[in-house]
């Protein structure tokens, strides 16, 4: 089989509840000429049973099924892609049929680029669209204050895989693996962005109090690692100071039970006429399909 112009790199760990409509939104796709790298992080609910139900060759299962992270979940897609490029996605999410032809276009029309995102479109539990969040679409403006963030979703990114074999995700940065990686490449990289979300995340299901306090934690520990000789003590330890703060505040509305509050409004609400055009693409994405049959996923690769 020759290879695929894209390799589609999905880590999952006990997504059974949301993989199936990850799986239906793959095969929505617009660009066809794909693989489907699946690592399993050593799931123990039913997310295996239904990866292994898919019957489709261009479908692979790699890894040996055990709780690894994150981080070495996307490494050892890497090392088992065989496309030119490698597209980010999570195992509870969904995306817009054209997205990956539309990120994939860029990249072929602009060879100086590394990597491209879109914009998101937030979902309620009951797969209501309750906001989006778009970010900048050049790299200055992406990179414009590496403190606060490279304002590029991860989960979005589709990019060269000769970049991402270069620039290997940190196995024990645990929870800030993506954001290690930006903050550290961004200055020898060339990023761009979508202005149209097309990725539907489910922040909701996939919020807690703890992941986020951790997130803070180490990502205010790295900057300061990592940023107070490019940027300055004072400037980098207000800016650690800063998100250490605002974990201390999402852990009091934790407390209070008002932690949702303060995640709807980190998004833009969408219109109504927006609102009923993305519902349109949802129901189009879960009336899909995916092929199921008697054979498990073609090879495990190590």
């Amino acid at each position: 089989m020759p290879s695929p112009t894209l390799t589609i790199g999905l880590p999952v760990y006990n997504a059974a509840p949301f993989l199936r409509d990850c799986l239906r939104s793959v095969f929505e796709q617009s660009w066809s000429d794909w693989e489907l790298v699946i690592a399993d992080d050593g799931s123990t609910d039913e997310s295996l049973s239904i990866l292994r139900s898919i019957f489709d060759p261009r479908v692979r299962l790699v890894g040996p099924n055990l709780h690894q992270g994150l981080g070495a979940c996307l490494n050892l897609i890497t090392a088992n892609a065989r496309g030119r490029y490698i597209a980010r996605m999570d195992a509870d999410d969904m995306m817009h049929p054209s997205r990956l032809e539309r990120q994939l276009r860029i990249l072929l029309e602009r060879p100086e680029l590394d990597g491209v995102g879109c914009g998101m479109v937030v979902l309620d539990r009951h797969l209501e669209p309750i906001g989006t969040t778009l970010n900048p679409i050049d790299h200055l403006a992406i990179c414009a204050d590496p403190l606060i963030g490279i304002r590029l979703a991860h989960a979005t990114f589709v990019g060269r895989a000769e970049w991402f074999r270069s620039h290997p995700y940190n196995n024990d940065s645990h929870g800030c693996e993506e954001w290690e990686l930006l903050f550290s490449t961004f200055a020898k990289s060339r990023f761009a962005n979508l202005p149209e979300p097309l990725y539907f995340y489910r922040e909701l299901d996939s919020f807690t109090i703890s992941k986020y306090l951790r997130r803070q934690l180490r990502s205010s520990f790295f900057s300061w690692k990592h940023g107070r000789g490019q940027f300055g003590r004072t400037r980098t330890a207000w800016h650690c100071g800063k998100r250490f703060g605002r974990g201390l505040l999402y852990a009091s509305a934790g407390i209070f039970g008002i932690a949702g509050v303060l995640v709807r409004r980190r998004y833009v609400p969408v219109d109504a006429v927006s609102a009923q055009q993305l519902r349109s693409t949802i129901e189009q994405i879960r009336s899909g399909s995916f092929p199921v049959g008697p054979a498990a996923v073609p090879s495990r690769s190590p």
